[in-house]
Parts: structure tokens; C-alpha cells; sequence
């Protein structure tokens, strides 16, 4: 028997992509299914919309005070029925065969966690490009991440029972609660990967402004500076490649900001020889190209 699979979409606000991100859950192949919409106190017409689906396998919850987006998360966990749980981001969206062709593989209990490969939209350009173009590892992937983070969360399918294991999401975090959890999990879990990219992550504008990048370097160094202080032999043996992750995401900040000579010198200091000239170039650059420059 096909397990019920939780699909978590929150929402604040989110009327301009909403109704394609629900009509690509209702429309997959795999129909053992619920939709989770948590709208976390939106004031828009986000409500209208959903209730215009009258589809039984939406369960809707309003929060009346607006939450941080992994305390929004976890409530929505909590209220799901399935042993799978899935998340769909509302602005992106799933092609129709996203859960089907992963149905052999929720059956057998081998595997704890599913990611995929996702299509970039740009949003901007109307222009696609694969995330990544290379065959995913399965497993205990733990080291292939800290020395290259792939997994993107509308791609990400978990079993219930590794999220209750792991108390959810850190709700301490607003953008790198999900990276901190499959970091942890990542350590013991077992994951499939899958390459086909059935699954589109939307870049527009929010994604990539100056306070998110503010907020992404400043949460990025707590919890870099949080694991230092543990005693974690898989985060030992890969500090080096956490710590490089780190200056990048300062280097991408600080291009926001003011460009200074002693930011020029912590570029030119960057070891790996391909970021180094990438940053050089993104240094002497307008501040629109700097996103071309983040992978």
C-alpha cells in the first residue's frame, strides 16, 4: 500500500503564485496525498484562492499572528497526517510525475529521506537552467553536502518520524532552518537521490535582497560558530570546506554593501582559484550581477 504523503505549503501573502503551486499538487499522478496550507496571517486574497479549490485533500489553517517561517513550518508538520512529508514553497512548483516516480521508493523503509534536482526559473528573465548536472549521491551524504549543499526544500521529501526524532525545524532560524536539518540528519540518515529535475524553484527579486543576504551570512556564522564549539567529528574532518561556504556568504554580503579595499583583499585571498576570479569580476561589477555570481 502507497504511504499518505503530507504535502506542507506555507503561505503569507502569496496570492501572485498560489494557485499554480496548488494545482501542481493536485494534478500529480500519486494521489495518496493531503495538502497542508498553513497561511501564516496573510492579508491578502491568499484565502479566496485556496477556498476556490474545494478539493477535500486541502486542509487549511489560518494563524491569527504571524510566525516565524520555521515555527510556521513546524505547526504545519504537527497538524499532517502522512508518514511522508513533503514541502512545496508557494512560489515554486511540481511537475505531475514528481511523486509518482519516487512511489518504489517510499515503499521500501531502506530510505529515510528523498531529495531532488530542481529547474531554476528566473523570473525576471523567464529563463530556466538545471541546478545541478550530475548523477545525486545516496546514502549517508553528509560529507558530499558540507562540500557542496544541493538540496533545495521544495525537493525535499522526509519521513515523519526522523522529523519528530530531530524535534523539527530550529525556529530560532529564518532563512537556514532546513540546511540545519539536514546537516544533522544527514550524519545517520539514509538518502535517495533523484536527478530528474521534476520540481521548479522560482528566483525573483525576495529571494536574493540585501537583507536576506544580511540575514543568510548572520545566521550562517551563528550556526558555524555553535558547531565549532561542539565536539562533532563529521563537522571536524569538514570545517575547512564550512568555513570557505562562510566567507563566501560574507563576500556576497559585503558586495551589498560598501566596497571597500580590505574587501578586495579577502577576495583575493579566496584559496579556490574559480571563486577567487569570480568575485574579482563580481567586485568590479553593479550590484545587479552579483546573483550570477552566488553558485
Amino acid at each position: 500500500m502507497t504511504p499518505l504523503i503530507s504535502v506542507i505549503v506555507n503561505c503569507h501573502n502569496g496570492e501572485k503564485y498560489l494557485e499554480k503551486c496548488i494545482l501542481s499538487i493536485i494534478k500529480q499522478k500519486y494521489q495518496n496525498l493531503e495538502i497542508v496550507f498553513f497561511d501564516n496571517f496573510s492579508s491578502d486574497k491568499s484565502k479566496e484562492i485556496i477556498k476556490k479549490f474545494n478539493d477535500e485533500k486541502i486542509k487549511y489553517f489560518y494563524s491569527d499572528v504571524k510566525l516565524s517561517l520555521y515555527k510556521a513550518r513546524n505547526e504545519a508538520i504537527k497538524k499532517s497526517s502522512g508518514s511522508l512529508i513533503a514541502f512545496l514553497d508557494v512560489d515554486d512548483w511540481w511537475d505531475q510525475n514528481y511523486l509518482s516516480t519516487k512511489e518504489n521508493f517510499f515503499i521500501n523503509k531502506k530510505y529515510d529521506y528523498f531529495y531532488s534536482n530542481v529547474l531554476k526559473y528566473f523570473e525576471k528573465k523567464n529563463h530556466y537552467n538545471k541546478y545541478k548536472k550530475f548523477n545525486f549521491p545516496e546514502g549517508i551524504i553528509y560529507k558530499f553536502l558540507a562540500k557542496d549543499y544541493f538540496i533545495i526544500i521544495s525537493g525535499l521529501i522526509i519521513r515523519k518520524e526522523i522529523l519528530e526524532k530531530e524535534s523539527y525545524f530550529n525556529e530560532t532560524y529564518n532563512i537556514i532552518g532546513d540546511y540545519d536539518l539536514i546537516m544533522k540528519i544527514s550524519k545517520y540518515a539514509i538518502a535517495k537521490g533523484f536527478d530528474e529535475p521534476l520540481v521548479t524553484y522560482r528566483v525573483h527579486e525576495k529571494n536574493f535582497s540585501k537583507l536576506n543576504q544580511k540575514m543568510y551570512f548572520e545566521e550562517y556564522k551563528d550556526w558555524f560558530e555553535k558547531q565549532s564549539l561542539r565536539y562533532d567529528k563529521n563537522f571536524q574532518e569538514y570545517k575547512r570546506y564550512f568555513l570557505s561556504n562562510l566567507t563566501k556568504l560574507e563576500i556576497i554580503y559585503l558586495l551589498y554593501q560598501r566596497r571597500t579595499f580590505s574587501l578586495l583583499i579577502k577576495i583575493i585571498r579566496i584559496p579556490n582559484l574559480v571563486f577567487k576570479l569570480k568575485f574579482l569580476l563580481a567586485f568590479f561589477l553593479p550590484s545587479k550581477f552579483i546573483n550570477f555570481f552566488r553558485k
